[in-house]
């Protein structure tokens, strides 16, 4: 009974260090949120390209809905860089902008 104890004693105690080390910054947070909001807007994009070419309806709209969200979250990640300070958050700001520049390549979104 005693072991037991101890053990999840150690269990606990690592469980809470890995926390405090691996826990991310609001800067960190801040760009990790327009990531997901990304990752998002890219599914929408990618579900309405197959809604037409499965089905043939027009999605028109809702492939614009997907690229304004991107072009959103682009906008404001550029607002962001400029006020990041800690260097993991711009390095996650910065893959987060070539993500975005390469999907926009990859199926012809343009600027406006």
């Amino acid at each position: 009974m005693r072991a037991v104890i101890i053990i999840l004693l150690i269990a606990v105690i690592g469980f809470l260090a890995y926390s405090f080390f691996t826990s991310l910054s609001e800067e960190e947070k801040t760009v990790k949120a327009l990531d997901k909001e990304f990752d998002q807007a890219v599914s929408d994009f990618l579900r309405a390209l197959r809604t037409t070419a499965g089905t043939g309806l027009d999605t028109t709209s809702d492939v614009n809905d997907a690229v304004r969200k991107i072009k959103k979250v682009k906008s404001e990640l550029r607002t962001l860089m400029g006020t990041l300070q800690e260097d993991s958050a711009i390095e996650m700001g910065q893959k987060l902008e070539e993500e975005i520049e390469e999907f926009e390549r990859k199926n012809d979104i343009e600027e406006y």
